[in-house]
């Protein structure tokens, strides 16, 4: 299934579609967002675990497998926004209803935030810098890959601001191996920075969310800038408002049916 298009979600019900191609799988896709169909799975306990980044950095995180019997279970990574840490995502209706679909939850605190140890540098050289938290992003992978549990060849991110900096980052790269990203309230030059990359990056299978007024309009269009940059799977989410990264997810119910659907379907 493949998904190509730009939408907005007003305040009202339904969709207003500023801009759409590959109409079937659109309609399709939309279409399964509001039946919000989903399999019921009981979850195993939430634990917590720590795994070291490759320049020794000791990353705190909470992971969360469902209770199935048999089969390589595909997991999601959640990465916080600056400022916070994993527990955001606790709030969130989408962790349980990403469990009760089947799918693992890797959720941790980046260097500097959290429980997690700290680096030298500032945070907006943390915002920044390719040698520091894109090192957590590539050793939370390497914790599930090593999970012999987990399906390595069914990973995603669900990122918010720094985190989906961090995301695009990951999706423009063949080291990470992740197969789909939700990337809220991206920027471009930040994550072009992060990836230490001097050509600009390129990314693959992404959706991109934002709010119409945040940051005065800012993150909605490096959203469209982003998607631009993304061949594959590409989605661009505008959600009405200014509320940015997860908080738009915890304040617009829509959006998280849409996150859910996209990595439903294409995780």
């Amino acid at each position: 299934m493949g998904f190509l298009g730009l939408f907005t979600l007003p305040s009202g019900k339904g969709y207003h579609r500023n801009y759409l191609k590959n109409t079937a799988h659109m309609k399709k896709f939309i279409l399964v967002a509001f039946l919000g169909l989903t399999i019921s799975i009981s979850a195993k306990q939430a634990n917590k675990v720590h795994f070291n980044t490759k320049d020794g950095i000791k990353i705190a995180a909470t992971y969360q497998l469902p209770q199935l019997s048999s089969g390589k279970i595909p997991a999601v990574i959640l990465i916080h926004q600056g400022g916070s840490n994993r527990n955001e995502w606790k709030s969130l209706p989408i962790w349980n209803n990403l469990i009760k679909a089947g799918y693992a939850i890797l959720a941790y605190d980046i260097r500097q935030h959290g429980e997690s140890e700290k680096d030298q540098g500032d945070m907006n050289d943390l915002f920044n810098n390719p040698n520091r938290a894109p090192l957590d992003v590539l050793a939370a992978i390497s914790f599930l890959t090593k999970d012999t549990r987990i399906d390595s060849q069914r990973i995603g991110i669900i990122g918010a601001s720094i985190g989906a900096n961090l995301a695009c980052v990951a999706a423009s790269s063949n080291a990470y191996q992740v197969k789909t990203v939700v990337a809220l309230s991206p920027k471009t030059t930040a994550a072009q920075n992060l990836s230490g990359k001097n050509q600009p990056i390129k990314l693959k299978n992404a959706l991109f969310i934002a709010s119409e007024k945040e940051q005065n309009g800012m993150r909605k269009k490096w959203a469209k800038q982003l998607y631009e940059m993304t061949s594959g799977n590409r989605l661009v989410g505008i959600s009405p408002g200014n509320l940015h990264g997860s908080f738009i997810l915890k304040e617009d119910s829509k959006m998280n049916t849409v996150v859910e659907e996209w990595i439903k379907n294409t995780l």
